[in-house]
């Protein structure tokens, strides 16, 4: 028997810890995705390599996949015993050529970390198992600060990074549906069940930028949710950390987006005033947060760049030109509009507000409190190249 392409995919979203994908990732990337375990060795650990290490890793991760899938390989004889191959369903191995990733884990890995490096997941409340009694303090503080951290549970999810895209769904009791989004700030890490329960769970911190508490306004319900091609994905999960569909994710953020920009909402995370106020982080450093939202959120940054493409407009620089593969899908966003421009009714333009730029060209940008403009740098440039 065969493990399928979609069986991998489930199996390194729910069974893997982010390390682990990592480590596939990088034998993914090698010619033929093939490495003997002194090569994999190296590339894990340059400064200390141990293939021994690279071996158990490899072992380790097979055996996950074999628990997850309910999958025993063939045994082996491991120089002392009869033992599971866990290695073989990585690949087949051998003394010259190390280990050679099959095809159907090729496919998955290729489609998991290539067609969507950072993934998009939905982690869920229900009022019937837990009572948010502070919820409206949670979300004053996000529309005083712009952020909202919280330590929530991702069921047996051990695969979330940093940075990926999260959503908090209401189930249990109406109205049920989207209430909040943000981003992960720490990969899966295990702890107590937060029941109380003498078993374990995972857990992520996440930073809420958008907030809503379902008993004082809308929110995005299940019967949008369940539209359109959006029906396919499960909205009420029993636990938390599922990743959402990476073909549905689009669409998702355009609904989200559109749904907070076009209702009533008290705390409008993208208007940049209240009472004519510049709003801050919780660190005090003045900083352009509702721009910010804009340059992060991935419905408007998606629209800049399929316009613009991923290359730096102040500079040049492209990330996959320099760096191949791993730099491919990478660049920042840059928002044009300064603070003093930006009026209540503002409403973004991703084509003409937005510019993708490197991380360098951004820094510089923000260098002063008034913000260089693009022509401003290129000038920069210019000179000091005519100095030379």
């Amino acid at each position: 028997m065969e493990i399928t392409v979609e069986q991998y995919k489930d199996a390194i979203n729910n069974s893997l810890s982010a390390k682990q994908i990592d480590i596939l990732d990088l034998l993914y990337e090698l010619p033929h995705s093939s490495a003997t375990a002194k090569e994999l060795a190296q590339i894990i650990s340059p400064f200390n390599p141990n293939p021994v290490v690279a071996s158990g890793q490899i072992r380790k991760i097979g055996k996950a996949f074999s628990e997850y899938l309910s999958f025993i390989p063939e045994m082996y004889f491991d120089g002392r015993k009869k033992a599971p191959a866990y290695f073989s369903l990585i690949g087949p191995y051998d003394s010259e050529n190390g280990w050679r990733m099959n095809e159907n884990l090729k496919r998955a890995i290729g489609f998991l970390t290539h067609s969507s490096k950072n993934k998009t997941y939905l982690v869920v409340w229900n009022p019937k198992r837990w009572t948010w009694d502070n919820i409206e303090e949670s979300v004053e503080q996000v529309d005083l600060t712009g952020k909202c951290s919280f330590r929530w549970s991702c069921g047996n999810t051990k695969s979330i990074k940093p940075g990926e895209r999260i959503f908090l769904v209401k189930v249990g009791t109406e109205p049920k549906g989207i209430i909040g989004a943000g981003f992960a700030t720490t990969t899966s890490f295990p702890g107590r069940h937060w029941s109380g329960e003498n078993k374990e769970a995972y857990y992520i911190d996440i930073d809420f930028e958008v907030l809503l508490n379902p008993e004082k306004e809308l929110i995005l319900t299940l019967d949008i949710l369940k539209m359109g091609k959006l029906a396919e994905q499960s909205w009420t999960p029993q636990a938390s950390g599922i990743s959402i569909r990476p073909e549905l994710v689009d669409e998702l953020e355009a609904l989200w987006f559109d749904f907070l920009t076009t209702q009533k909402i008290r705390h409008n995370p993208f208007i940049p005033f209240e009472n004519g106020t510049q709003k801050t982080y919780i660190e005090g450093t003045p900083n352009q947060v509702t721009l910010t939202k804009y340059e992060r959120n991935p419905f408007t940054r998606k629209k800049c760049i399929e316009h613009y493409g991923y290359s730096c407009v102040v500079c040049g620089f492209n990330f996959e030109k320099t760096y191949g593969q791993i730099g491919k899908d990478f660049i920042h966003v840059h928002h044009l509009q300064q603070v003093a421009t930006v009026g209540k009714t503002y409403e973004v333009d991703p084509i003409k507000d937005l510019r993708p730029v490197c991380p360098n060209c951004h820094s510089i940008i923000h260098k002063r409190k008034t913000a260089f403009r693009i022509d401003e740098l290129k000038e920069f440039m210019k000179f000091t190249s005519f100095l030379k």
